[in-house]
């Protein structure tokens, strides 16, 4: 559905997680100017661009995408060379989209388009440091650079190999798995190696091809590769336990239950400080009955 709305009253409108309202507006960049309060917003471009944005995260770690151009009134679409009154943006349904990575600069406008078309955008135009999209119903992908219509991928006019699906076979780890680091990155695609606050984390997001393929814990922790990743992690469990002593429920699966052993799984399983206390010790217990107590 095409919605309209009010620069005035609706530009701080959300959206969606990463969209507002006033980014949408019809502005003419030549004299950074409103050409009319009036907004059309199609629902869908906003539901595939959040689509897009997930999925361009995952590639390079992105920090936003940049709404160039989105809506523009007719008279402002007739202004422009090459302008299309009756064309996509003045419909609503079209944005011209710049997308910023995290580790600085920006996604290649090239790598965009076909991003663009792994998500299914019908409409996609390459700009040169810029990309159209657009959901019109059918499909129309062109290069605005030089005039050329009737692009079928954008994958094959510009050479470029499509990423594989998550948990290729290409990976040494799937997600799921909880794994022991000692080096983290911000981005997938970062050079510099940081020292992670946090050195055990869990597989929750696979990039392949990437420098750094493995995002942990939603990103709370970061992106690691196979040389920062110590090793898989193997847990204690004894889910029968029923009492209140970590070193009886130790001993019954025969596991070391010395201070010594227990300093180690403390360490392990980020419980610093170890002194042998009741709330630390329970703390391990209930991971232990969970399953969730990391082998030392």
């Amino acid at each position: 559905m095409i919605r309209e709305y009010s620069y005035k009253n609706d530009k701080n409108k959300v959206l969606s997680k990463h969209f507002k309202v006033g980014e949408f507006a019809s502005i003419d960049n030549r004299g950074n100017k409103l050409t009319t309060d009036k907004i059309l917003i199609d629902d869908n471009l906003v539901v595939m661009l959040e689509k897009l944005y997930d999925y361009l995260d995952s590639l390079y770690g992105i920090k936003s995408i940049l709404i160039t151009s989105g809506y523009r009134s007719p008279d402002f679409e007739a202004s422009l060379p090459g302008g299309v009154p009756n064309g996509q943006h003045p419909k609503g349904t079209a944005s011209d989209i710049i997308v910023n990575k995290k580790s600085g600069g920006s996604v290649d406008s090239k790598l965009v388009c076909c991003a663009a078309e792994t998500v299914g955008f019908n409409g996609i135009g390459y700009g040169g440091n810029y990309t159209h999209i657009d959901v019109r119903s059918s499909k129309s992908y062109f290069d605005e650079t030089n005039g050329k219509t009737g692009i079928s991928s954008f994958y094959s006019y510009f050479n470029i190999t499509k990423p594989n699906d998550n948990n290729s076979n290409n990976n040494k780890y799937k997600v799921g798995d909880t794994v022991t680091i000692n080096g983290v990155y911000i981005s997938s695609d970062s050079n510099e190696k940081l020292t992670p606050r946090i050195t055990t984390g869990t597989i929750t997001k696979i990039v392949t091809n990437a420098k750094n393929p493995y995002l942990l814990n939603d990103g709370k922790i970061g992106w690691v590769n196979d040389s920062v990743i110590i090793n898989n992690i193997t847990y204690l469990s004894n889910p029968n336990y029923k009492g209140v002593s970590l070193v009886d429920a130790l001993n019954e699966i025969k596991v070391d239950s010395s201070y010594n052993y227990r300093s180690k799984l403390a360490t392990k399983n980020n419980i610093s400080n170890y002194k042998g206390t009741s709330e630390q010790n329970t703390t391990m217990l209930n991971l232990l009955k969970s399953g969730k107590l990391i082998k030392a």
